[in-house]
């Protein structure tokens, strides 16, 4: 490819990425933004010449107003935990730090006040289906039969304990300071969190080319983001990327179908997207010759990181050889968290 050729393409690339993370920006599942980024990358694999099928599901739009927390009559900074339901709860609180105090607490029309073994991470989903610890189902089971009104967590960095839209109980996340303060207080916990669950519907958008080729090729990244940020590697230098690929790869440059996948629903509590495409298009199929997920690539000052898995080895010989002399890739052990897990299952 000549210089001007490249010169053009990182522009396109440029304005493509200024699209997604600047203009769509936050783009939850099911979200207006979310729409509309399907609808955008549907129209441009059309434009070159793919066939685009818009997989959809069903799923929430979570939109929240804000929370109010008073402990002894002062007002402390408090937000909601993500996909949580809205709640006007006065009541006093009950401090639990362990799994054994939770299973001997009394709870019921109180305030759980959770810290210490309860909060080191994130409690998995009840609807994630790949992985899901057993002392985190214990966790959310507990809850569930105990009832308290709502739940504070107390957590060491600025994110939400639960991220979960089939998780009834209300419930905000504070920082350890404003925990402090509630746990060395002994007065009424008030706390309102204005919120809404919102049924709605997402997409998978996937783009084919050579669809009457009997072996396929899928490269595929994620539409959504996470809430609260424009997603700019997660994954909106991925998607960019598929897309000039629509532009620069022909028909007859493959003896294979090409499908380049943007599934919708990696940071979404159950992951609808991915779980639609594989219960379509996975299981007993076994057209698929290589899946290729490109995530969190474009890293200012970092190689692009490669990792190889489930490669046959005279494969995995072709690519490192391809890579070998290529000093901004390297090539890393396997790493599990991604939309690749979904072809290592089946």
């Amino acid at each position: 490819m000549n210089q001007s050729k490249i010169y053009k393409l990182k522009n396109e690339l440029k304005e493509v990425l200024e699209k997604i993370c600047l203009d769509y920006g936050e783009r939850l599942t099911g979200s207006y933004k979310n729409k509309q980024i399907q609808e955008y990358t549907k129209s441009y694999f059309e434009e070159n010449g793919y066939n685009v099928e818009l997989q959809d599901f069903s799923c929430i739009d979570w939109k929240e107003q804000g929370v109010e927390l008073h402990c002894n009559g002062e007002a402390l900074i408090a937000k909601p935990s993500y996909y949580t339901k809205k709640c006007q709860v006065e009541a006093e609180f009950v401090s639990l730090k362990s799994i054994e105090e939770l299973e001997t607490s009394r709870i019921n029309n109180k305030v759980a006040l959770l810290s210490g073994d309860l909060t080191t991470e994130q409690i998995m989903p009840k609807s994630f289906s790949f992985y899901n610890p057993e002392h985190h189902q214990k966790i959310i089971s507990l809850l569930e039969e105990k009832k308290p009104l709502a739940i504070v967590t107390i957590v060491d960095n600025d994110t939400s304990i639960f991220e979960d839209g089939d998780f009834d109980i209300p419930s905000v996340y504070v920082t350890k300071e404003v925990g402090e303060k509630i746990l060395n207080s002994t007065g009424i916990i008030n706390l309102s969190i204005k919120a809404e669950r919102v049924n709605s519907t997402g997409a998978n958008v996937i783009a084919r080319l050579n669809e009457d080729k009997e072996k396929k090729i899928v490269i595929t990244a994620h539409l959504d983001t996470k809430y609260g940020t424009p997603g700019a590697l997660d994954n909106g230098t991925g998607i960019a990327v598929l897309l000039l690929l629509s532009k620069l790869i022909k028909p007859e440059m493959l003896d294979y179908c090409l499908e380049i996948l943007l599934l919708n629903g990696e940071d979404y509590y159950s992951t609808p997207g991915q779980m639609k495409y594989m219960s379509e298009y996975l299981g007993e199929d076994n057209s698929i010759v290589l899946a290729l997920n490109c995530d969190g690539i474009g890293l200012k000052d970092s190689k692009t990181a490669i990792a190889l898995m489930e490669l046959k080895e005279g494969n995995e010989f072709i690519v490192k050889e391809l890579l070998i002399e290529k000093k901004d890739f390297e090539i890393i052990e396997p790493w599990v968290e991604g939309d690749h897990m979904l072809f290592l299952m089946n």
